[in-house]
C-alpha cells in the first residue's frame, strides 16, 4: 500500500481532534460550570489543567522513549482507554481535588498516547520527504477539535449540564479513536524505508540523552517555545471565565476557539509547508510577533471585534507550535530517536504550563488579566533574540546560509 503512511496522517489527525479538543480547548468551558458548584476561585481552578500540564511534561519522555520501542498500535489504544476512564470519572466527582487528581492521572496517560507527542512521533518516522506538509497536515487535528468540540461541549453543557457533557465526550472519544487505531495501525515503520532516503548519516543515528541535551539544537527551541505555551494557556484556559468578565456569554468564548482553531488549521499548514524549505528562524519571529499583537488586542475592556481579531491572530500564531516543533526537531536530530527527543522537549516545555494558572491568580489579585498579558509578552522578547542563534538543520543547512 504505496500511500499507507498518509492513512497514518489521516489517524493522527482524528486523535489529535478528539484527544486536545476535549482535554485541550473544551477545558475553558467547564471551569465557569465548576467555579459556580464547587464554590472555587479562578487560580483554583487553574490548578486542575496546571498539574494536567505538569504531570504531562514529566511523564513525556517515558512515553517518548517507549515510542521508539513498542507498537504504537497498543500504545494509542491503552492511552484512548485511559483518557475515556478519566472523563467519566470525571462526571461523577463530588470535590474539585478529585478532579484535580484525575487531570493528574488518567488523562496526561491518554494525553501522551492520543496526543502531539504520538501523532508527531508517528508521522515524522513515516515520512522524510513532504515532513514537514504532513506533519502540518497531522496536527490540523488539533485546531479541527478546537473548532468542533467546544461547539458542541457548549451545548451538552447548556442542555444536559456538565457532568453529562463529561460523561458523553469521554464515551465519544472511546468509541472512536479506540476502534479507529487497532484497524489502521497495523505495521510500524520499516527502519531500511528511512535509510533509502536519507541524504546524510543523520536520520540512521541514535542519540542519547546525555548528547540530546548537550546540543543547542535541543535547547535553543525549547527556550523559544516556553512562552508561547504559557501565552496560549494563560488566554485558551481563561477565556471562558474573561468572556463572562466582559458581561458576554459562554457562547461567545465557544465561538472565539472556534475562530482561533480556524485560524490554527491556516497557521498550521503555512508553517508546516513552508518549514521543509523557510529558514526556522524567521518563521519563529513571523509567530512571536503575530501573537504580541493579539496579546495587546486581549488587554483593556476589548469588544467582540477586538476579541475576534485578537483570537485569530493567537490562533494563527499558536498554530504554527506544533508542525515548527516536528519540523525543527526532526530535520536536526533525525527520526530513529525522535520519540525520545520530542519526550524530552515536552519535559521543558511544561515549565509553560504556569500560564494557565499565572494568569488565574493574576486576576484574582487584581481583577484583571492585563498584567498576564503583558508578562507574557515581554517573556517573548528575549527568545526572539536567542532564536538567532539556532544552528541550521543538517538536512537544509542552506537555510542559514
Amino acid at each position: 500500500m504505496p500511500h499507507y503512511r498518509w492513512y497514518i496522517v489521516g489517524v493522527t489527525l482524528v486523535n489529535q481532534a478528539l484527544a486536545l479538543g476535549i482535554m485541550i480547548y473544551s477545558f475553558a468551558l467547564f471551569v465557569v460550570p465548576w467555579l459556580e458548584t464547587f464554590g472555587i476561585n479562578r487560580s483554583q481552578a487553574m490548578l486542575a489543567i496546571f498539574m494536567f500540564q505538569v504531570v504531562s511534561g514529566f511523564i513525556s519522555p517515558v512515553f517518548g522513549r517507549l515510542m521508539d520501542g513498542y507498537p504504537m498500535r497498543i500504545l494509542v489504544t491503552l492511552g484512548g482507554l485511559s483518557a475515556a476512564v478519566g472523563m467519566v470519572l470525571i462526571s461523577y466527582a463530588s470535590a474539585f481535588w478529585q478532579i484535580i487528581l484525575i487531570h493528574m492521572t488518567f488523562l496526561p496517560v491518554g494525553m501522551m498516547l492520543c496526543g502531539t507527542l504520538a501523532s508527531q512521533t508517528m508521522v515524522s518516522k513515516w515520512f522524510i520527504e513532504k515532513r514537514g506538509l504532513a506533519i502540518g497536515i497531522s496536527a490540523m487535528g488539533t485546531s479541527l477539535g478546537g473548532l468542533t468540540i467546544p461547539l458542541v461541549t457548549n451545548g451538552l453543557i447548556e442542555s444536559q449540564g456538565w457532568q453529562d457533557a463529561m460523561f458523553f465526550l469521554g464515551i465519544l472519544l472511546a468509541v472512536v479513536v479506540v476502534p479507529l487505531n487497532l484497524w489502521v495501525l497495523s505495521r510500524e515503520p520499516p527502519r531500511h524505508n528511512l535509510a533509502d532516503h536519507a541524504s546524510n548519516s543523520l536520520e540512521n543515528k541514535t542519540w542519547g540523552t546525555r548528547e540530546i541535551l548537550s546540543t543547542r539544537n535541543f535547547w535553543i527551541p525549547v527556550i523559544g517555545l516556553i512562552p508561547i505555551n504559557a501565552a496560549f494557556g494563560g488566554v485558551q484556559f481563561n477565556i471562558g471565565a474573561y468572556v463572562a468578565d466582559l458581561g458576554m456569554t459562554q457562547t461567545l468564548a465557544a465561538q472565539l476557539i472556534a475562530l482561533a482553531s480556524i485560524s490554527m488549521i491556516i497557521g498550521k499548514f503555512v508553517f508546516g509547508s513552508l518549514g521543509d524549505r523557510v529558514d526556522h528562524r524567521y518563521l519563529y519571529w513571523f509567530m512571536t510577533g503575530l501573537l504580541l499583537v493579539a496579546l495587546y488586542f486581549y488587554q483593556g475592556n476589548p469588544d467582540r471585534s477586538a476579541l475576534m481579531a485578537a483570537a485569530a491572530l493567537q490562533g494563527f500564531a499558536t498554530g504554527g507550535v506544533m508542525p515548527m516543533m516536528g519540523i525543527m526537531y526532526a530535520s536536526r536530530f533525525g527520526t530513529y530517536s525522535f520519540g525520545r527527543v520530542l519526550g524530552l522537549v515536552n519535559l521543558f516545555l511544561m515549565m509553560g504550563s504556569f500560564g494557565s494558572i499565572f494568569s488565574g491568580w493574576m486576576f484574582d489579585q487584581t481583577q484583571s488579566y492585563d498584567a498576564a498579558f503583558w508578562t507574557f509578552g515581554v517573556l517573548l522578547l528575549p527568545c526572539m533574540v536567542a532564536m538567532a542563534l539556532l544552528p541550521a538543520s543538517e538536512n537544509h543547512p542552506e537555510q542559514l546560509g
